[in-house]
């Protein structure tokens, strides 16, 4: 079997959903999904030059294939489109031998893997694009509308800086309420949002106010839904170290399952200082790539919860990466913002591992979701859980004719 062609389409989500499809000679075709990314689908693209012809089922071969010839570029956009590749590898794998994907990746701990909902805040979060400019999509435009007028907030990662209701205590508290009334069993909300005692946007600093307002979030979601929901908060890398250790000594009497990315990713070192000063764990991940970054949170920051994202990391090189934490006794929480056809990968990437706590969903507001799964049996997530495929490959389709519609515009669909 070889592979006759690689092509891509992106659908316009709450995020980009860069779908990727491998196609065969033997009349087999693959899915998988890349995280977003500027440019991504040209990428994704050069790769098909590389593969065209290649045995698909040599998994590592082509994985060291890609990186080895991407060498010079930049490592992120080339890793996202490498992810993406890898799990449209390992579905027509699948296929061909007629295993599910935990099979290929060594077996299944769980029938069905846990969702923690990403609230975002008060509200869902709206449509943002590659470079977290808010926008309407197409989609969702009338026939009148003109695209949205954006302005970029770097501290508030999509937020529309003028705040509102949403925002509020009252407002996270009825959103965590919802959430669990739909099953889930794990929450996370974002904290770094607009506040009605805003300072500098570039100086990472935390004023004592800016503090008790965004503890009070906390507050108000952990009162609405009791001691018996897992709850996480996300600051998106926006802190320095002093203001990231008094925002977590802040929040410390919540009992968070993980405080994540209170800091850049880039300093180690400094990520474990601000661990070393709380009792709750912080997490980060979804901005490293490498199992020796992963290596370096474990040993030199103490870290004791892992959070790589799904489609940076890939499936592959994810299921390593659980055995290097098991190894420390180091739990995994996957960072996902993918559709259905990324968050199912990650279904079997949590299936095949041991330590893995839960899986992130971040599409509650889209509401096609569960439409592009081809003869879906109702909701993929189902009490706050997904279920295991034991079909072969990732054990669903892709409804490309009910995809179609979403299509951004200005990039091909396969």
């Amino acid at each position: 079997m070889k592979i006759t062609r690689l092509s891509s389409a992106v659908l316009e989500s709450n995020f980009d959903w860069t779908l990727v499809k491998v196609e065969t000679d033997a009349g087999l075709a693959g899915y998988g999904e890349a995280f977003v990314g500027p440019g991504l689908p040209a990428v994704i693209r050069e790769f098909g030059g590389i593969l065209e012809g290649e045995d698909p089922t040599n998994i590592d071969r082509n994985l060291r294939r890609m990186r080895g010839t991407s060498v010079h570029a930049s490592p992120g956009l080339t890793l996202h489109a490498i992810a993406g590749i890898e799990c449209a590898l390992l579905d027509v794998t699948g296929k061909r031998f007629g295993l599910p994907v935990w099979q290929l990746l060594g077996g299944k701990y769980r029938e069905a893997v846990p969702i923690y909902a990403d609230c975002h805040a008060g509200d869902a979060l709206e449509s943002i694009g590659p470079l977290l400019v808010p926008r309407t999509p197409r989609w969702m435009r009338r026939e009148d509308e003109p695209q949205r007028e954006a302005t970029v907030s770097l501290k508030h990662h999509g937020w529309d800086a003028s705040g509102g209701d949403h925002l509020s205590p009252e407002a996270y508290g009825r959103r965590a309420r919802e959430m669990v009334g739909r099953g889930f069993r794990i929450l996370k909300f974002d904290v770094d949002v607009p506040t009605p005692f805003e300072t500098d946007e570039y100086n990472r600093h935390l004023s004592h106010a800016e503090i008790e307002h965004m503890a009070s979030l906390v507050a108000a979601t952990r009162e609405a839904v009791g001691g018996e929901i897992g709850l996480a908060i996300d600051c998106h890398w926006n802190y320095s170290v002093q203001a990231a250790i008094d925002m977590g000594r802040a929040i410390d009497r919540y009992k968070l399952m993980w405080f994540e990315d209170p800091v850049p990713p880039e300093n180690i070192r400094a990520i474990g200082v601000v661990q070393r000063n709380m009792r709750t764990p912080v997490a980060t991940g979804e901005n490293h790539y490498y199992r020796i970054d992963f290596e370096r949170l474990i040993l030199e920051a103490g870290l004791r919860v892992l959070a790589p994202d799904v489609q940076k990391m890939g499936l592959w090189e994810g299921r390593k990466l659980a055995d290097l934490a098991d190894m420390h006794y180091v739990n995994l929480t996957w960072h996902n913002i993918s559709g259905p056809i990324g968050t199912l990968a990650g279904v079997h990437l949590c299936a095949a591992t041991p330590n893995v706590i839960a899986l992130e969903w971040h599409a509650a507001s889209v509401p096609f979701f569960d439409r592009l799964v081809k003869n879906s049996q109702g909701p993929m997530i189902r009490n706050g859980k997904i279920a295991v495929p034991d079909a072969p490959g990732l054990g669903v389709e892709l409804d490309e004719d009910a995809a179609y519609p979403y299509r951004k515009p200005g990039e091909e669909f396969f």
